[in-house]
């Protein structure tokens, strides 16, 4: 089994020791870890990889790839290690390249096949929109995940679960984006403090 980590607007140096310090827990663990620089073109990124870039909102520079027969060890070190970055603010997704899905930073059962982050802002008004289409790693069920509110304060949620039908959920999902962005929605990213609350959230 294979997971792929992705990083952007990361420095080198923050990158660089934090490597140090996966391979070493890495071997601990008898995981094989391998990291590489981006060298797809943004074009092929966009083909090969649609959801990282559309969680990043920017192209990644980094990639590091979890390695393991044991599916269960590789999902819990590489979500442990996914989440530790994500709580030091940093630009980053944790893809599942058979299910073409990223993790969640506020879930670890739920993988997610589409994502928006949308955002709106005008006079007085300045909203923030998050939208995705998950798949539950337990069960076949499908769920459209919609977190909105105004930016800054806590979030409402709302669930809308197809059981097993795929093409139905993304119908939906494709409803919502485009509704956001008739309304004046504009795709952003959500800045690091904005991110780390909705990982803490739940």
């Amino acid at each position: 089994m294979r997971l792929e980590f992705y990083a952007a607007g990361v420095s080198q140096a923050s990158f660089l020791d934090w490597k140090v310090r996966l391979l070493e827990d890495a071997q601990a663990a008898e995981l094989e870890v391998v990291h590489s620089s981006i060298q797809e073109t943004p074009e092929m990124l966009r083909e090969k990889l649609p959801v990282v870039l559309d969680e990043l909102c920017s192209i990644p520079e980094q990639r590091v790839q979890f390695h393991s027969a044991d599916a269960e060890q590789l999902c819990a070190f590489a979500y442990v290690n996914y989440q530790s970055r994500i709580n030091r603010d940093w630009n980053a997704s944790l893809y599942f390249p058979s299910k073409e899905a990223i993790f969640l930073p506020f879930d670890e059962k739920l993988v997610s096949r589409r994502v928006a982050h949308l955002y709106y802002r005008e006079g007085t008004s300045d909203k923030i929109y998050h939208l995705y289409l998950t798949q539950s790693l337990t069960d076949d069920d499908y769920s459209v995940i919609s977190r909105y509110g105004r930016r800054d304060r806590g979030l409402q949620q709302t669930e809308k679960v197809f059981a097993s039908h795929l093409e139905a959920a993304e119908k939906e999902w494709i409803r919502l984006h485009h509704d956001k962005l008739q309304k004046g929605y504009q795709v952003g990213h959500p800045t690091p403090p904005q991110q780390l609350k909705l990982a803490l959230s739940f």
